[in-house]
């Protein structure tokens, strides 16, 4: 396995297991809450909001500047694409609070030129409840094709991923390309 690869792996194979502060303190809890009828929330810190894609943002073409990717025969200059492989994440309840770390990576190919160098990734991570926005945050990846190769690997952890503590199940956390305009942070 290529040293790169078994990195992605680590980085992937530790944010992936949803963690808690005390699992036993859930458990019991839980068990706490089902004798009375009268508690309206359930203590949910092992719940940890699931991942997803933002459809159609999965992918990123970058062109040279002046070609738009609607254009006839773009996809021949096209310079490199991007692509979000794997969205992870880890869950900490911290008082009243639900800290989370969303990793994210992904691969670089370059396009029919053959071209390598430098690219920046406009990836945002937004954490929702139904319509209402908790968190949202873009954030600029650097990476680079190296002469010689054809592809590159990125990945990126998003750490200050800070949201007060659910009182249900409801919350989602999605990530995707953002190709602009800016208008948020």
């Amino acid at each position: 396995m290529a040293p790169i690869a078994a990195v992605n792996l680590a980085l992937l194979t530790a944010l992936s297991a949803c963690t808690s502060s005390s699992m036993v303190d859930a458990s019991n809890s839980a068990k706490d809450s089902r004798k009375s009828n009268t508690e309206e929330t359930v203590d949910l810190r092992a719940y940890c909001p699931k991942t997803k894609i933002y459809a159609g943002t999965e992918t990123l073409r970058v062109f040279p500047k002046g070609v738009k990717k609607e254009s006839k025969n773009a996809l021949k200059k096209l310079r490199f694409q991007a692509t979000i492989q794997e969205v992870v994440r880890e869950c900490n309840y911290i008082s009243q609070t639900l800290a989370m770390r969303v990793g994210i990576a992904g691969r670089v190919i370059n396009g029919p030129t053959g071209e390598t160098g430098d690219l920046e990734l406009p990836i945002r991570v937004v954490v929702s409840r139904g319509n209402e926005v908790l968190y949202t945050q873009l954030h600029k990846i650097n990476t680079s094709i190296v002469p010689g190769k054809s592809f590159a690997t990125f990945r990126f952890v998003d750490e200050a991923v800070n949201i007060d503590k659910p009182s249900k199940e409801n919350i989602l956390i999605r990530v995707g390309f953002d190709e602009g305009p800016y208008d948020t942070p």
